[in-house]
């Protein structure tokens, strides 16, 4: 597997620009054609924002030609709603930014969690003021809870793992043990795909819950992208791991890659 198609989400927003220089460096990593998909409201056609709503297209091919990479541009209606209408289909992976509540008017609101929960392609979804700058993949930690989501984001993620220098597989657990036939098996798994992979477990006492726990490893970890399932259909998971997804895509202080 490789990405061969990244879909980068485009607006009038402050976040833009570092968004697209995120999505610019993955492609030209992985390789991809990069697909620049306007989302702009009628809002963000009026007022001030109104030039750099204009300016969208140039911006981006202007970079993407500066940086070499084959690309295409599409101008989503502003009433789309679906992953289709925004060109979400034919994609390895889709590239956002968590939305800024000063400028969510600017971009269409199905972007990131109904295209994510619809479209059936992970997404690599940024921190609001995410500057661009920093390494994305170099440290992963691999949130797993042996669900069809984590199993999803984990395949999705595969070129990422693969290339990337350290993984750390966290594993919330009653039961949790290094020696755990099934944690042994994802571990293996891995491996066998030629990823670096140190167990990070954490036994649940019931006295913090998942995302705690998960932020306490972050806390002790240079990891620099999160990747894990995404929660939101499912009544069996909507409690625990729904609430997990909130949170990420709501207060995400690093990027997330998610699948669905």
């Amino acid at each position: 597997m490789a990405y061969r198609d990244i879909v980068v989400y485009l607006d009038a927003g402050a976040d833009c620009a570092a968004r697209l220089r995120t999505a610019i460096r993955v492609a030209a990593k992985h390789q991809s054609r990069l697909i620049g998909v306007d989302i702009s409201t009628k809002e963000a056609l009026e007022g001030e924002s109104h030039d750099l709503a204009l300016a969208i297209e140039d911006a981006f091919t202007t970079a993407v030609q500066e940086a070499g990479l084959d690309f295409q541009y599409h101008v989503a209606r502003p009433e789309a709603h679906t992953a289709e209408q925004l060109f979400s289909h034919c994609a390895d992976i889709l590239v956002t930014t968590q939305p800024h509540p000063d400028h969510r008017h600017l971009s269409n609101s199905s972007v990131p969690k109904e295209v994510l929960l619809t479209a059936g392609v992970p997404m690599l979804v940024l921190p609001a003021g995410w500057t661009g700058e920093d390494a994305i993949g170099e440290q992963v930690i691999v949130a797993w809870n042996f669900s069809r989501e984590s199993t999803r984001a984990v395949h999705d993620a595969m070129p990422i793992l693969k290339a990337a220098r350290k993984v750390l597989l966290f594993v919330f657990a009653s039961n949790y043990s290094d020696q755990n036939a099934d944690v042994q098996e994802i571990k293996s798994h891995l491996e066998h795909h030629g990823v670096t992979v140190a167990l990070e477990g954490w036994r649940d006492t019931g006295e913090t819950d998942f995302t705690s726990a998960l932020f306490a490893v972050l806390d002790r970890e240079n990891a620099d992208l999160i990747v894990c399932g995404a929660y939101g259909h499912s009544p069996l998971f909507e409690d625990v791991f729904g609430g997990v997804t909130r949170t990420l895509l709501n207060n995400i202080s690093m990027p997330v890659l998610m699948s669905h």
